[in-house]
C-alpha cells in the first residue's frame, strides 16, 4: 500500500492542484489510486446539489481516481466556531474509520490535508496531533508565491521537535529567478539547513486553470521524484 498525507505549510499553497496531479500520474502509471479528504471546505449548492470543488477536480483529472470525503463545510476555513455554526462537528474516529476503509480498496492513497497544523479534528485533537499518533508519512507543500525561503526554513526547523513522520517537501510555484535567493541552490539550501528532503520543485504555471490533465501529469513527472515521494520503485519509471 502506497500512502502519503499531503498538506501545505500554509493555506493557498496549491494543495488541490498538486494532489490531483500526483493522483492522476499514479493512476496513469498503473496504480489504483484514491484521494481522501477528511473535510472539504468551500462547498456550494448548484442545481439543488452540494458541489465539493476539490473532489470535482480529482474526477476532472481522471475519472478513475476514487474519492472519499468525511465532512462537507461551506466555510473555507475550519474552526470550532465553524463546526458550531454549521452544526457539524468533526470527529477523529470518523476520519480514522473512513481512512482505513478506503485503504483496503486501493494500491495508492493520497490524503489531502488541511494546510494548517492547528486545524481542530474532534475534541482535543488537531492535525498535528493526528499525524503524531497515526505516524502517516507526511509530504509538505510550500508555494514560493506566498512563502519566502526564510518562511520555509523556519517552518521546517520548527517541525523538528514535533515527532512527525516527514518524508520531505515539494516546492510549488517556483520562479525562474529571484532577487531574494539563488533559485539554482534552492534545494541544497533547504536540505542543508533543515535536513529535509526536497521531493520536487514545480515551476510557476501560467494560466493553471486552463491546464489539461495531461499537462499536470507532465509537470509532476518532470518536476518531482515520485519514487522518493512514495518510497517505492515504480516499474514504469525505472524500466
Amino acid at each position: 500500500m502506497l500512502e502519503i498525507y499531503l498538506t501545505g505549510i500554509k493555506p493557498h499553497s496549491g494543495l488541490t492542484f498538486v494532489t490531483g496531479g500526483i493522483a492522476a500520474t499514479m493512476q496513469s502509471l498503473g496504480y489504483s489510486t484514491a484521494v481522501y479528504l477528511p473535510a472539504q471546505t468551500g462547498v456550494y449548492s448548484k442545481g439543488g446539489k452540494l458541489i465539493a470543488p476539490d473532489m470535482l477536480f480529482m474526477k476532472y483529472m481522471d475519472k478513475n481516481i476514487s474519492t472519499c470525503c468525511s465532512y462537507l463545510y461551506r466555510s473555507k476555513r475550519l474552526s470550532y466556531d465553524v463546526y458550531e455554526e454549521e452544526k457539524l462537528q468533526m470527529e477523529r474516529e470518523v476520519i480514522e474509520r473512513d481512512y482505513k476503509s478506503i485503504c483496503l480498496e486501493h494500491e495508492c492513497l493520497i490524503t489531502n490535508g488541511f494546510s494548517d497544523m492547528e486545524t481542530p479534528i474532534g475534541t482535543g485533537c488537531n492535525e498535528e496531533v493526528f499525524l503524531q499518533t497515526t505516524a502517516l508519512p507526511v509530504v509538505l507543500l510550500a508555494s514560493l508565491r506566498n512563502s519566502t525561503l526564510q518562511d520555509i526554513l523556519d517552518y521546517l526547523i520548527g517541525l523538528k521537535s514535533k515527532n512527525l513522520n516527514i518524508r520531505g517537501i515539494i516546492l510549488n510555484e517556483c520562479p525562474t529567478s529571484s532577487e531574494a535567493y539563488d533559485v539554482r541552490r534552492l534545494q541544497k539550501t533547504i536540505e542543508t539547513c533543515t535536513n529535509t528532503t526536497v521531493l520536487g520543485i514545480i515551476p510557476k504555471i501560467e494560466n493553471i486553470k486552463k491546464c489539461r490533465p495531461e499537462d499536470f501529469i507532465c509537470y509532476i513527472l518532470g518536476s518531482t521524484d515520485l519514487e522518493w515521494i512514495f518510497n517505492v520503485k515504480i516499474p514504469k519509471l525505472t524500466s
